[in-house]
């Protein structure tokens, strides 16, 4: 699933792509990939979008203050930019035509349909956005506001990382790169967590994404909308193989769909994390 890093080097090529171009065309394409039935898909008709923005895991196009599209991708959505006249395969859940014959396209190649259309006059009348959590890289997420995130509720530190009603953006990946980062295991409790830990820990929030937002960018040796590998990462899928700081073996935790990657020595004291159902869902 697209993060806060890959979501932003996204909105930037959006934002090059799409904005002030005149809409001729929309279409949902995919029963149920639109959300919403009020402002209705034809009003983007004849207009173009004026800004693209990201909030939390949306990405935010604008027509004016009264019109918004809202867009989750979820797991398999993508973006790509084509020529009007490709055919539209089965994977096409939604499609925005441009003049001069370019189609903006929300690809979604699984069977299992997730990725969101919103088309609304408000982007809070969403409610994944009405309820998102603070951003962390902006200033105002300081290291005392985050403190009393941290303290507020006894919360394993991944699941709090990932909660987007706490903080927005953050998803299973990058989650594992900021702990590890931080050196703390994903399952200790925020609440016994000491102040120079919760510094500790807000500084390798802020870091891990703003460097992984110049990496997607260097590795894509360009603009790109395509969610890429993340082959700079550290520790995620990396089980088995050496911590790139201590040498010891990368683990895995595993709970349903969801893997945690970390390394043993540098995040919980050399010992290996039980695989049991309970550690992610206290």
């Amino acid at each position: 699933m697209p993060e806060l890093p890959d979501l932003e080097v996204m909105k930037d090529v959006l934002v090059d792509v799409v904005v002030g171009r005149p809409i001729v065309d929309a279409a949902a394409l995919h029963p149920g990939i639109l959300k919403t039935v009020s402002p209705p898909l034809d009003a983007l008709r004849g207009r173009s979008f004026r800004t693209v923005a990201r909030r939390g895991k949306h990405l935010i196009l604008t027509v004016d203050e009264n019109l918004h599209v809202v867009i989750h991708l979820m797991l398999a959505g993508r973006l790509v930019l084509c020529q009007s006249d490709t055919k539209a395969t089965k994977a096409t859940a939604c499609r925005w035509t441009f003049d001069e014959g370019e189609d903006l396209r929300l690809i979604e190649n699984t069977s299992t349909h997730r990725a969101r259309v919103h088309i609304v006059e408000r982007p809070e009348d969403v409610a994944s956005i009405a309820c998102a959590g603070v951003e962390p890289l902006p200033n105002d997420f300081t290291v005392e506001a985050f403190s009393e995130m941290v303290r507020a509720k006894r919360r394993q530190l991944k699941k709090l990382l990932t909660d987007q009603t706490n903080i927005a953006g953050i998803g299973s990946a990058y989650s594992d790169e900021i702990l590890f980062h931080a050196k703390l295991s994903p399952v200790r409790y925020g609440s016994t967590l000491d102040d120079d830990e919760i510094v500790r820990l807000h500084h390798s929030i802020q870091h891990v994404l703003r460097w992984a937002i110049d990496e997607i960018r260097a590795e894509a040796g360009g603009p790109t909308l395509i969610p890429h590998a993340r082959s700079f990462v550290r520790v995620v899928k990396k089980t088995g193989q050496p911590c790139p700081d201590c040498g010891a073996r990368i683990a895995e935790i595993r709970y349903a769909q969801t893997k945690t990657y970390y390394c043993p020595q540098c995040q919980s004291s050399g010992r290996t994390i039980k695989d049991r159902r309970s550690w992610l869902t206290r």
